[in-house]
């Protein structure tokens, strides 16, 4: 809420900025989704994440939130979205100025499991550049299925990240992007106290931004799309048996293709996507890990990769349908336990219908999902979700 007032605060000082010229008036564009869920799980994953579909949060072993309470009935408001952009219109080569900030209902962090508000956005761009939090340059929104379900396939790259990021057109059709981003990652301790039973702690250690370069190509038939990751994943190591934190650091990379092709005049779209490499988890829609402990206790970087493959189908103004399958996998070190997460599998079918155009759709989907873990134990959970979706726009023509 205090991101909230900062941002409406800034945007009132840009309003004011631009008053003395009467030609040039700021303007606020305002969009407003509410998404109620009805989620019927026949079986059942991790009670903190009921309002998206993670296989990875699928129970596999006793012990793990969520086994054996199969058959539950939920409602959830948690997609629900709201954006703001406040636009500064200026008499420059570059544009207008503009700023957004973006939030929702779902619950992540401390909060999970929560129907809260959650800051997930907020950039300002001008020209060429942009600085703030926006969908990482190494992700790709455009091939994100026309689905409900709101996780989204757990093989594709999707993550808010902090970044700045400049844009260079090198055509008509085409144009390259370089971004510094926030880095992250996770660190799977494994058996490391079996190995040294006076470890204390093993963590993260952000020293150097990632670093991101993409390129896009558009035709008529579609575009694609490849964007490649390169990044320090720096860890400390402290025990009793130490006087001072140990620092080391390993090497991450990923390269991510994905596309767009039209058919059908544009009523159907095929999105594929392919990632891998590693060290890239943090970036991953769902499952892994980015260093984990090899047979003797040092670190190793595991390699993972991930595809999704959509196809959505517009049959007229009303009707759509969505179907596709994602899957990701990580090679899992020696040192991990055997409870570690090893691949895992994505269906969704979907039909939407549109009451009123762009402002009222319903629709069902058939959601399922399957989690692997290093010693071979896996478990499924299948869910039908039922939703209605109210979209209002408030934008400056």
């Amino acid at each position: 809420m205090k991101k909230l007032l900062v941002f409406l605060v800034f945007t009132g000082i840009l309003f004011e900025m631009s008053a003395q010229d009467k030609k040039l008036k700021p303007y606020l564009n305002i969009w407003a989704l509410v998404q109620t869920d009805v989620i019927f799980d026949i079986k059942q994953m991790d009670p903190d994440w009921i309002g998206g579909f993670r296989p990875s949060k699928i129970p596999v072993k006793p012990g793990d939130p969520g086994w054996g309470t199969y058959g539950h009935i939920y409602f959830s408001l948690r997609p629900s979205t709201f954006k703001f952009e406040g636009v500064l219109p200026l008499n420059h080569k570059w544009g207008p100025i503009r700023l957004r900030f973006e939030f929702d209902l779902f619950g992540m962090g401390v909060h999970a499991g929560e129907q809260t508000i959650r800051f997930r956005l907020a950039y300002g761009k001008w020209g060429p550049f942009l600085i703030g939090k926006d969908w990482s340059t190494f992700i790709d929104l455009e091939a994100y299925p026309n689905t409900f379900e709101w996780w989204g396939p757990s093989g594709m790259a999707l993550l808010p990240s902090s970044t700045l990021r400049f844009t260079q057109k090198l055509s008509s059709k085409s144009q390259m992007e370089l971004a510094l981003e926030l880095p992250g990652s996770n660190i799977d301790a494994g058996q490391l106290r079996q190995i040294d039973p006076a470890l204390l702690n093993v963590r993260t250690k952000d020293i150097l931004p990632d670093f991101i370069a993409r390129f896009t190509n558009r035709g008529k038939w579609g575009y694609v799309k490849a964007a490649f990751l390169l990044r320090d994943l720096t860890y400390e190591v402290i025990s009793d048996s130490l006087n001072k934190a140990i620092t080391h650091s390993r090497f991450g990379w990923a390269l991510n293709l994905t596309s767009n092709i039209y058919l059908f005049d544009k009523h159907g779209i095929i999105r594929p996507q392919i990632v891998g490499g590693q060290g890239y988890a943090g970036y991953n829609n769902d499952g892994g890990v980015e260093i984990a402990p090899d047979e003797t206790g040092h670190a190793v970087v595991p390699f993972q990769w991930g595809f999704a493959a959509f196809y959505d189908h517009y049959f007229n103004d009303r009707w759509m349908t969505s179907l596709g399958y994602s899957q990701t996998c990580q090679f899992n070190s020696e040192g991990q336990l055997d409870d570690a997460f090893n691949h895992s599998q994505y269906v969704v079918v979907q039909l939407m219908y549109q009451i009123l155009k762009d402002h009222l759709k319903v629709g069902i989907n058939y959601q399922y999902g399957k989690k692997f873990v290093k010693d071979g134990a896996s478990a499924d959970d299948q869910r039908i979700l039922f939703t209605v979706q109210y979209q209002i726009n408030w934008v400056h023509d």
